[in-house]
């Protein structure tokens, strides 16, 4: 096997942040979530305090030291997924991002075969933090 090809095999079965997050996003009903950041970090670390989400969050660790959790690696994500153009902010003040059934459809292709053990976990995970994003909106 060549180096290129173990390297798509390698990405084909490893499961990351970024797969995490898109797999998240996938799943909730609104067409659109608020472009804060902090809003997305709380949300977050507060679904890893939950013993059900904190195998599944582990990779996120949060500096709680300043006025709201902040995750280095969460915000990593956030610029990677805007910067690919899978979050997208088309409405005119850049306030939200928007998820289109047809992008959410095309997210869940891309994670449900690596996460399909854990899609029902990630269903709730997503519910809980559409809830805790939507409802401060």
């Amino acid at each position: 096997m060549s180096k290129l090809e173990e390297l798509k095999k390698f990405i084909d079965e490893t499961v990351t942040p970024d797969d995490l997050i898109i797999a998240i996003l996938s799943n909730i009903k609104h067409d659109y979530i608020p472009k804060d950041p902090g809003i997305i970090h709380r949300a977050i670390f507060e679904l890893k305090q939950k013993e059900e989400f904190n195998e599944l969050l582990d990779e996120f660790s949060f500096d709680t030291s300043g006025i709201l959790p902040f995750s280095d690696l969460l915000d990593t994500v956030l610029f990677r997924l805007e910067t690919s153009c899978i979050l997208g902010t088309l409405n005119p003040r850049y306030e939200k991002y928007e998820l289109s059934k047809e992008k959410k459809e095309q997210l869940f292709k891309r994670t449900s075969e690596k996460l399909s053990a854990k899609l029902p976990i990630i269903a709730e995970l997503s519910g809980q933090f559409e809830a805790l994003v939507c409802m401060q909106n």
